[in-house]
């Protein structure tokens, strides 16, 4: 139209409303992300903050196999509990006062008729677990061998006989001496074979 000037035809501020409009959506997508992206690292950081306490939960919670005398004996009525009760005195030792062979008969009451006919062949041939070379020194020493001895977590194959069964049975082994220091001796583990008889679980091989 003629006596219009064109810069005023055209919507006043158009283009700085479109730049305002774009400025405050970008604050805000911005802000948005920030957020979510903050909340995103406080979660994973909480996260690992309860893997760290599991963790040291789960250290402060681990059984050693000392920690385990605290826990009452197992009951030698039971076919494990038979087992932990005769490898404990079999691997208890007084060199000093005993024969070879000697833990043997004081395990008499939880032995089954294998090693029952073991107590009656003559001492040379009764192969007990015991460190030769050391057993004279511990014997002049005066020093005797305690046992603790444990059942496994892990489970022995067992036979298909509902009347033998088979545990994986920890023994640990402490040389106590005169003067009260305590050796410890590496630890073993044997595979303990139970039968059932007429007196109940007793303990019939173990390797």
């Amino acid at each position: 139209m003629p006596g219009v000037d064109p810069a005023a035809a055209r919507p006043p501020q158009c283009r700085g409303v479109r730049l305002a409009w774009n400025h405050t959506a970008n604050v805000r997508v911005s802000l948005g992300v920030i957020l979510v992206l903050g909340l995103a690292m406080l979660s994973v950081g909480c996260g690992r903050d309860d893997l760290v306490d599991k963790g040291s939960e789960g250290d402060r919670a681990t059984v050693t196999t000392r920690l385990l005398e605290d826990v009452p004996a197992p009951d030698p009525g039971t076919p494990d509990g038979v087992a932990v009760a005769a490898l404990q005195q079999i691997y208890s030792w007084r060199p000093a006062v005993e024969s070879r062979g000697a833990s043997l008969v004081r395990a008499r009451n939880f032995l089954g008729p294998s090693l029952l006919r073991l107590l009656e062949a003559p001492p040379a041939e009764v192969d007990l677990p015991k460190p030769s070379l050391q057993w004279a020194d511990w014997a002049e020493e005066g020093a005797r061998v305690e046992a603790f001895t444990f059942a496994s977590g892990e489970k022995a194959p067992n036979p298909t006989d509902p009347n033998v069964r088979q545990f994986k049975i920890g023994i640990e082994q402490t040389v106590v001496h005169p003067n009260g220091r305590r050796q410890p001796l590496p630890p073993a583990t044997v595979i303990a074979t139970v039968v059932r008889t007429p007196d109940g679980w007793r303990l019939d091989a173990f390797r």
